[in-house]
């Protein structure tokens, strides 16, 4: 079993297309069913599933499936959380409860990141797919999707002033140091596959 966490504004949308063509119908969209583990029942899960994909804490499926293997995708600190307040004004969502605060109350930039829901929770997404499939055993999946992208970004980050970035980043300390070690992780396995290609 494949356990894939969708973290917001974390390459999660494309990701999930990805694994559609992977599994098919053997892929569970679990968007509200479970959240944690304590909710978690074998009965909610359809019996054809190989893997699951959605919103919800990354040990919610531990008990049912000790032996899963699970993904999840991880980005700067920052941006992801200036992605998720764009795309909260572009896209609303009222079910969402950081969604509906953004806009009842019309908080700014730097009092959403200062929601406790924005504190410590992709841009190497082609390479981390690379290594995904390796590791998987699937063949490359061709025409890697970019999905859920804000259209106004023009540029590979967002434009902060140094202030702001460090606003976000005094919030996410644990988050920059998992980032930085997922990169480490990544940069290692590029370099050993390098090796063994040379």
């Amino acid at each position: 079993m494949i356990v894939s966490v969708h973290v917001p504004k974390c390459a999660g949308t494309s990701f999930r297309n990805i694994l559609d063509v992977i599994f098919g119908d053997g892929i569970w969209h679990n968007y509200g069913t479970i959240f944690t583990r304590d909710q978690a029942v074998a009965q909610s899960i359809p019996a054809r599933a190989r893997a699951i994909h959605g919103h919800f804490i990354a040990d919610a499926f531990d008990d049912l499936f000790p032996k899963r293997r699970l993904i999840t995708w991880v980005r700067d600190p920052v941006e992801r959380v200036v992605s998720n307040y764009y795309h909260c004004l572009r896209a609303p969502d009222m079910r969402d409860d950081c969604c509906r605060i953004v806009h009842e109350q019309r908080l700014g930039l730097l009092e959403f990141a200062d929601l406790d829901w924005m504190k410590n929770l992709s841009e190497r997404f082609d390479k981390s797919i690379e290594v995904f499939s390796r590791n998987m055993g699937f063949t490359r999946v061709m025409g890697v999707p970019r999905l859920n992208v804000n259209p106004k970004r023009l540029e590979a980050t967002y434009g902060l002033s140094r202030e702001e970035r460090s606003f976000i980043l005094e919030r996410n300390g644990k988050d920059l140091a998992w980032y930085e070690q997922a990169c480490l992780r990544l940069d290692a396995e590029e370099g050993l596959r390098s090796n063994r290609v040379a």
